[in-house]
């Protein structure tokens, strides 16, 4: 156990600066953007599916409303 200790806190001590020199350089630029969510292309129905509802909004070229 004190053993595991001694490692947490020299990796507590180490950590400190390296997250400082990473983020004082912006050296995360520099990484593949993997782990960056991707952006949401919109959604294109066939005409058979126009009527369905996504997300709760209606396909953009469904005119008429419920009765």
């Amino acid at each position: 156990m004190a053993e595991f200790l001694g490692y947490f806190i020299w990796g507590l001590i180490l950590a400190v600066p390296v997250a400082w020199l990473v983020w004082h350089f912006r050296l995360l630029r520099l990484l593949p953007r993997w782990h960056l969510p991707r952006a949401r292309r919109a959604v294109r129905l066939p005409p058979q599916l126009r009527p369905l509802v996504i997300r709760g909004r209606p396909w953009r070229e469904v005119t008429g409303e419920r009765e």
